[in-house]
Parts: structure tokens; sequence; C-alpha cells
């Protein structure tokens, strides 16, 4: 019985090894590394104390014979010992190289980064709710910058959630549903926004759910141009909600090839 439970243990230990592998439930990567690490050397004492249990049975059953050397080779149980001693040595300096390497990888990736821990900030999100991020935007002035705003953002903080319509829309009809579900909603005020019944949609919803807001000002003439003259597009029921709440704004600069 306590072999087979040695047995158990080892399939136990070895698909958590997996799972850990696969899934890098961390947001560190020094914690995925060392979490495997650990597991892989739990497997194998597991493993050693399989090949102990083993050998020590066939002794305590034929303790004057030399079965235990003819089955498994082993003479004595020094050989395991130092085998386990060794092997464990090496996995823990495989993965301390890795972690160093990795760290050293990641480190380089130009990445939003606290200056208390050099690490990413943790991106929490309410209960209930699907994305950090909503991209409300028209698409004829709005598209291309919206796109590449959620594509910078990504990369500057991994595991950020950011709703766009051509990548999350199923339903036109749900666009209420959607920002309901959006932590935050981004304003991307271009030429024309206003004049989106579908924009003008998520802009109410998104007043009357109380919502916070972050303004991105499109400053091409051709596409957006001064604040004052996209204000003077809003409805004017909407002017203070968006222009006189003192949300934080951007201005989106387009480089000239």
């Amino acid at each position: 019985r306590a072999f087979l439970r040695l047995v158990v243990a080892t399939l136990i230990c070895s698909c958590y090894a997996v799972g850990i592998a696969a899934v890098r439930p961390y947001k560190r990567i020094e914690d995925s590394v060392l979490a495997v690490a650990m597991s892989l050397v739990l497997l194998l004492f597991f493993l050693g104390a399989n090949w102990t249990t083993v050998y020590l049975g066939i002794e305590e059953r034929h303790p004057n014979s030399k079965d235990a050397e003819a089955i498994l080779g082993l003479s004595s149980l020094d050989p395991i010992v130092d085998s386990l001693i060794v092997l464990v040595a090496v996995a823990l300096l495989i993965f301390l190289i890795g972690a160093i390497v990795a760290a050293r990888h990641i480190a380089k990736v130009p990445t939003i980064r606290l200056v208390s821990n050099k690490q990413p900030p943790e991106l929490m999100i309410a209960r209930g709710l699907t994305w950090h991020l909503f991209n409300s935007h028209i698409w004829s002035t709005g598209q291309d910058a919206a796109a590449v705003i959620k594509n910078e953002l990504q990369l500057l903080l991994p595991g950020i959630k950011i709703f766009l319509d051509v990548d999350d829309l199923d339903d036109i009809g749900a666009l209420e549903e959607y920002i309901a579900r959006s932590q935050m909603i981004l304003f991307f005020l271009s030429k024309g926004y206003f004049r989106s019944t579908n924009c003008l949609r998520e802009v109410r919803s998104s007043l009357t759910m109380r919502k916070p807001l972050v303004l991105v000002q499109e400053a091409h003439p051709a596409k957006g141009g001064t604040l004052e003259e996209l204000r003077a597009e809003c409805p004017e029921d909407l002017q203070a909600g968006v222009f006189e709440a003192n949300w934080r704004l951007a201005v989106w600069h387009r480089i000239e090839d």
C-alpha cells in the first residue's frame, strides 16, 4: 500500500508539474519557473522514494540474497541517494539559469512598470466585468487609430482586455451591454464622432452608468481638429458630461509619412 500511495503521488505530481508549465498561473515569469522547478524536484523525490521502497521490499523478503542487485542493478541505497542529489542539483541549476535568461528577456520588452518594484502593474477588474477598456470611435476617421491604441496598450500592459468592435462586436444592438461590462471607456474624439448614432449610444450609456472616461482628441485637421471644433459637434445635453467633468485628455498626433 505504501508503494501504491507513492505511485499515485508521483502521477499526481507529474500532472501538476505539466499543468503549471502549461497554464502559467503566476503574473511574474520568475514565479512560474520556480513553481515548475519545485514541482519537478518533488517529482524526483517521489521517484527516488519509489526506487527506495522497491529496493527495501526486495531486501526485506530476501535478506540474504542478491535479488535486489540482480533486479535493480543496485547493491545498496547509496547510488539512489547520490543520483537523487545530483538530479535535484542539476534541475535547480537548469531552472535557475532559465529563470535568469527569461527575466532578462522580459526586462527588455517595452512594458509599463511600477517605480516601486520594477514590475508591471497588476490589472484588476471588477467582478462581472469583461474588459478593462472599451474603445469607442467612429469608423470613418478613427478606426485606424483605435486599432493602434489597442495594439500598443496590449504591448505596454500585458494582460489588458480591450473591447474593439472589429474583434469583439457580435451584436450591434448590445452596445449598452458591452459598455456595462467594461471598466473604463475611451472616447476617440474625431470628426463625425458625435454625429454617429452608435457612438452617441455609447456616450449616453457611459454617462448614464457613470463609467470613468478617458478622452483622446484627434488633432489632424482632416480627421479631427481642435477640441472646440469637436465639442461643437456634440449635442448640448452631453457637452457637460464629456467636456466639463475634468476627464483625462490625450491628444492624438499623426506622424506624416
